[in-house]
């Protein structure tokens, strides 16, 4: 399907995700500390997520900057659609929070505005994310966390999947996305 960006005004299509930088989407931003994951943009369809075309930004006459906040004020959308599901221990301690949709929106979703503080009363002003694909996100306690433990869940997601995302963890806290760390198996 070709874009047509003159149809449509970008903050009503635009959606910002997490992409594997093997993926070469046209449209790009970089995230702090990533090797492997970038910011692709483009739109979600019917059909998935679909990149943005270069020649768009000429035509939408929009930086790839402002094309971002426009579709991070739409990945509250895709956000909204989601609802955390809390695994605790034996002691019934969150041990992180997964979400998950048959819809590849979760990638666009935790970069709503809105995504960090949905997990602040429960994981603290600062978590770590991983995105092992557009499905599926693991939302963990930056503070006494056992996050690395779980690499079996997270490669299982990252292999089970069509469009895998990364394997990398990234930390969001105020107003930042960086990564911090890869999950790897031993």
């Amino acid at each position: 399907m070709v874009w047509d960006v003159s149809a449509a005004a970008p903050n009503t299509v635009v959606r910002a995700w997490l992409e594997p930088k093997s993926m070469r989407a046209p449209v790009t931003l970089p995230i702090t500390g990533a090797q492997r994951t970038e910011l692709a943009l483009g739109r979600l369809t019917g059909d998935g997520l679909e990149p943005l075309p270069e020649r768009a930004l000429k035509v939408l006459g929009l930086s790839r900057e402002a094309l971002l906040e426009a579709a991070r004020a739409n990945s509250t959308a895709d956000l909204a659609e989601l609802k955390p599901r809390y695994v605790r221990d034996r002691h019934n301690v969150i041990q992180y929070a997964e979400l998950a949709s048959d819809r590849p929106l979760v990638a666009s979703a935790v970069l709503a505005p809105g995504f960090l503080p949905l997990f602040k009363d429960t994981l603290g002003d600062s978590v770590l994310v991983v995105v092992p694909s557009r499905y599926a996100a693991y939302v963990f306690p930056k503070l006494a966390s056992s996050y690395r433990d779980y690499y079996p869940m997270v490669f299982e997601a990252y292999r089970a999947t069509a469009f895998p995302v990364s394997v990398e963890v990234f930390e969001f806290s105020a107003g930042s996305i960086q990564a911090v760390g890869v999950f790897e198996e031993p």
